[in-house]
Order: structure tokens, then C-alpha cells, then sequence
């Protein structure tokens, strides 16, 4: 990441930080697995303000995946100035080819691939488009899970509208709040089409992010 950029990002993920702490009872494991160099962090997705709270406690700058609302078009260019990486409508192969090329330069890629806000238990289903941008970047994946009791998931009366889809507006501003790191993984795809690697790699990203989320709740989380 260039230099403005990551001044940029260092001042969000700072503004991000003292929120938590004031505001919020939030909590993070796994951090110590985080390997350096190049990965793509997946994770499932809970709320609207996911994106604010995983980038605070990632331990370096992090190159996003993200959708803008019709009515936030406007923050292109903000987005665009801290590198994110915008997903726009009919165009996945500019999505997959951002990503891998932050990827080949050493710099970490995050992507949530439910593509929607889910409930914590369980994960949904996930798209395809991070099976795409490891199978041709081949980096290690950290699966990591967040999980929020439902109380503190406040859905919010003003709906965004993202290529003519409506989605909710759900936030996580206030209570319990847990970010799950699981162990990076290099998973071996198998032979066969390109629908079958998604598949098999769509399952075992789902497993894995169910199983944090279930470890967070069960092991941690109420502790």
C-alpha cells in the first residue's frame, strides 16, 4: 500500500480502535496466527459495520472487497484513495484481478463472500468469487468468524440499495462483539471443473467459518 494510503488507513483503524474501547465490550483470539506476508482473510458477515471493525484489528493494511450503496456512491473516490477494492455490478473479473494483483505484490486482500448480511448461526452460503482469486493467487487463506449476541445487531428503518437489490441496514455499535482468527490454511484443490474447485472450496471455507463461529460462542465468547 502507498504511502497516503496507508496514512489514511492507519487514522480509520486508529478512530476505530478508541471507539471499541469506549463504547463497546470487544473482543479478539486468535490473532497470533496471522502468518505476514500475502492472504485473503475471509469472513462471514453480521452487520453493516463489519468492514469498521475487522479493519481495526488486523495487524497491517488491508485491501477490502467492498459494495457501495446508491447513496454512497459519492465515497468512490475516498474508497478508491485508500485502495479497497470496489465490487461493481456485471464485473467480477475487475474484482478477481485487484485482488490478485495486491495479492502478488505481498499485500493482503479481505473479502466477506456471503455477499449479504447473515445471522451469526449459522454462516449462509458463500459466492464464488473467493474460490476464483485463490485458485489463481494460491496465498493462505485466514478464516476468521465474527459473532455478536442478536440483542446487540440493531437493524436500522433506512435500507441501502446496491445494483437495484435492497439490503438491510444492520450495525453493531454498542455491547459484546468478538472477532474469531482461525489457523491460515493452503487448501489442495481437487482435480476436476472449475464449478466442482468452487464447490469443494466454498464447502470447506463454510465449515471452517461455522466451526470458529461455534468455537467463539461455545469456548470464549460467554466466558
Amino acid at each position: 500500500m502507498r504511502l497516503l494510503p496507508r496514512i489514511l488507513y492507519g487514522s480509520l483503524a486508529l478512530s476505530f480502535r478508541t471507539y471499541q474501547r469506549l463504547f463497546m465490550d470487544f473482543h479478539v483470539w486468535g490473532r497470533e496466527h496471522i502468518p505476514k506476508g500475502p492472504k485473503i482473510y475471509v469472513s462471514n458477515h453480521i452487520s453493516s459495520t463489519d468492514v469498521y471493525w475487522t479493519l481495526a484489528t488486523f495487524p497491517e493494511p488491508v485491501h477490502f472487497v467492498l459494495r457501495l450503496s446508491d447513496e454512497f456512491r459519492w465515497l468512490g473516490p475516498v474508497v478508491d484513495a485508500l485502495e479497497m477494492i470496489r465490487a461493481r455490478p456485471g464485473d467480477a473479473r475487475t474484482l478477481i484481478e485487484s485482488a490478485v494483483r495486491y495479492l502478488r505484490k505481498g499485500e493482503p486482500v479481505a473479502i466477506f463472500p456471503e455477499g449479504d448480511i447473515e445471522t451469526p448461526f449459522p454462516v449462509g452460503p458463500l459466492l464464488p468469487g473467493v474460490a476464483a482469486i485463490y485458485r489463481r493467487a494460491r496465498v493462505p487463506i485466514v478464516p476468521l468468524a465474527l459473532v455478536a449476541p442478536q440483542r446487540c445487531l440493531r437493524e436500522y428503518p433506512f435500507p441501502q440499495v446496491i445494483d437495484g437489490r435492497v439490503y438491510r441496514t444492520v450495525a453493531a455499535l454498542r455491547g459484546p462483539f468478538g472477532v474469531n482468527f482461525g489457523e491460515p490454511c493452503l487448501p489442495d484443490l481437487p482435480e476436476g471443473s472449475r464449478k466442482e474447485q468452487n464447490e469443494y472450496l466454498l464447502k470447506f471455507l463454510r465449515e471452517r467459518l461455522q466451526s470458529l463461529a461455534e468455537d467463539a460462542r461455545a469456548n470464549k465468547f460467554w466466558l
